[in-house]
């Protein structure tokens, strides 16, 4: 028997595409390591390599929402042959009826619970058009199949310790596609999983590393220690929420077993914003006004800190670029990631747009090649979508200047003091840079008068002139 793993690329390419920040994916190496042995294996990635139809008995599908439009242009190839194809992942358990008008079968949910039965009912001529999974028990996990990789591509090995989130952010699918129920794997396992991992690099794929209380924290602590007593020498990239800044001792190790980057979900700096987006953690620290000393923390620790920011919200307006820039700068972030507010199905972002009547494209599956964090996919309430645009460009423009660049450099070396370090924050910039200049709107909003609007709009704009003259003693 052949089984066809596909991973599809959305139509604009990103950082998966760029070989110093692409990582493997690990739900098809999942489904790999669920399949009876009696299968022959094979996997197209399009991150790595362009599609070349290739025979198969059954293939199988993964997408995101961005990707999903390819994924089915993928599947009626196959099923115009006669060969069956499944599809999963979060678009198609959001939107399973949809789905199930490109591909014979939606697995919806983690695969991992249902993947035997789809293979059983498959030999036996007898799949469903739907089946369902459960969360499940991360202590049942095999260890994923990697060897059906292209791993020489691929700079960053991928592991994922846990899944699930507490929290429920409204533009967020995490938690409809993995429940609220945080769950764990056993240490040992993953201990096991990462000695396996060829790569030198380590993306853990986790939503929060850290989790959201003591015991997760010690859990953490427990796994950096034992990469240490085991003198793994490899370079971790992490994702935590902003209290990763509050323990001292977490950092510590963390930076010792060698957590080069965390990135952390810093979304907004208007607090009416993070109440909309109910990112409650972030809420509270900003109030508090403790939101530079948890990233100076970070900083301080070894860790480079790669802060994201969702920009598009309801209570933002146009001083929000101004203002959200100023932190930037003023905290220092190593790496700056920022993403459009994007609707995606199954949150409750969208279900409030949707009942709204604010959705602009609704010519599904074609609309959702745009839904990759790009573009304003819906009516703004206190500003324009140019409004959006050309701030996301005044930000940006600034961040990555010549002259932002040098001094952030600088103070990544100092507060760091590791040159490595220093290299792999400069290459990132370079590699969201690239993609940023590269873009076919840029030329849109590329004029001499760029920063004009947006600084004299804010009312940090006679702040900062006035600090500036304290500083400097001009």
């Amino acid at each position: 028997m052949r089984l066809l793993l596909i991973n599809p690329s959305n139509s604009v390419k990103g950082l998966g595409n760029v070989s110093a920040t692409a990582f493997p994916p690990l739900n098809l190496p999942y489904i790999a390591a669920l399949t009876p042995s009696h299968y022959q294996i094979d996997v197209i990635d399009e991150n790595v390599e362009p599609f070349e139809f290739r025979d198969a008995d059954i293939v199988g599908l993964t997408a995101y929402t961005a990707s999903v439009h390819r994924a089915y242009e993928i599947a009626q190839l196959y099923r115009e042959k006669g060969i069956p194809t499944v599809i999963g992942g979060i678009h198609a358990s959001m939107l399973p009826d949809e789905a199930s008008q490109y591909c014979d079968v939606v697995a919806v949910g983690e695969a991992e619970s249902i993947w035997p039965e789809i293979i059983r009912d498959f030999e036996n001529k007898r799949l469903k058009k739907i089946y369902r999974g459960e969360m499940i028990d991360l202590k049942n996990l095999p260890i994923p199949r990697r060897d059906i990789l292209k791993n020489a591509y691929y700079k960053w090995g991928s592991i994922q310790t846990s899944r699930g989130c507490p929290n429920n952010c409204s533009f967020c699918s995490v938690t409809a596609f993995n429940g609220r129920k945080f769950r764990r794997r056993p240490l040992h396992s993953v201990m096991e999983e990462l000695e396996t991992i060829p790569q030198k690099y380590i993306m853990i794929t986790d939503d929060n590393l850290a989790g959201y209380h003591q015991e997760d924290r010690e859990w953490a602590k427990s796994f950096f220690r034992m990469i240490i007593e085991k003198k793994i020498k490899k370079l971790f990239f992490i994702q935590a929420s902003i209290q990763f800044g509050e323990d001292t001792e977490l950092l510590r190790l963390a930076s010792k077993a060698g957590v080069k980057i965390a990135l952390v979900g810093m979304e907004s700096v208007n607090p009416k914003t993070l109440k909309s987006y109910k990112k409650n953690i972030n809420l509270k620290h900003m109030k508090a006004n403790n939101c530079h000393t948890l990233i100076s923390n970070i900083r301080k620790a070894g860790i480079l800190f790669l802060g994201t920011f969702v920009i598009g919200g309801d209570e933002d307006d146009i001083s929000s670029f101004h203002t959200t820039l100023d932190f930037i700068q003023s905290s220092h972030i190593d790496i700056l990631q920022f993403t459009k507010l994007t609707p995606l199905p199954g949150t409750a972002l969208w279900n409030s747009l949707k009942k709204q009547n604010r959705l602009l494209d609704l010519k599904y599956p074609e609309a959702w090649k745009d839904y990759r964090f790009t573009k304003i996919l819906y009516k703004p309430l206190k500003m324009s979508i140019t409004d959006i645009d050309e701030g996301n460009f005044y930000m940006k423009k600034i961040y990555f200047s010549f002259r932002e660049t040098l001094k952030r450099t600088f103070f990544t070396l100092m507060t760091t003091k590791s040159i490595l370090t220093t290299i792999i924050a400069f290459k990132f910039n370079q590699s969201y840079k690239k993609s940023f200049v590269t873009s076919d709107r840029y030329p849109l909003f590329d004029k001499p008068d760029f920063k004009k609007r947006f600084e004299k709009t804010s009312p940090f704009a006679k702040l900062k002139t006035r600090r500036y003259h304290i500083v400097t003693g001009l």
